[in-house]
């Protein structure tokens, strides 16, 4: 069952307890500050649905989203990630985009996490359907 938890212009974020994770999509072009709120929302939801189901993972449906403004890649990878991690999210699934454009914000954010010290898993998948069973099996470890 999947329980909607947060919209704003461009974005939203789910709940699906059959994982148990929490599904952001992206469905086009998103500002700055509506990305920053979306992120930080999700920090929020994070420890709510830890507290309530334990172990939780993230998956991003970048399938349809826009280019990212640089800093905010950046800002994902140095702050929203740690903090994260740090929040209970071993686990982060991230589906490709069609974009050109965000698959370089793509390629350019797995490279400054190969590059960090942060110990949350990512992983990239060609649909929501593999990420969901990635998480699955990651989960019941």
């Amino acid at each position: 069952m999947t329980t909607r938890l947060f919209t704003i212009e461009g974005a939203s974020l789910d709940f699906d307890a059959s994982v148990p994770c929490i599904l952001s999509t992206f469905t086009g072009f998103i500002l700055s500050k509506d990305f920053r709120a979306l992120c930080e929302e999700g920090l929020i939801q994070i420890k709510a649905n830890v507290a309530e189901h334990g172990k939780i993972a993230w998956i991003t449906d970048l399938t349809k989203s826009e280019i990212f403004n640089d800093d905010d890649v950046k800002w994902v990878s140095e702050y929203w990630n740690p903090n994260a991690h740090e929040n209970g999210i071993l686990y982060y699934a991230l589906v490709l985009p069609q974009s050109t454009f965000t698959a370089i914000n793509l390629e350019e954010y797995m490279e400054a996490h190969k590059q960090s010290k942060d110990p949350l898993v990512i992983n990239l998948f060609p649909d929501v359907e593999a990420a969901v069973e990635w998480c699955k099996a990651m989960l019941e470890r």
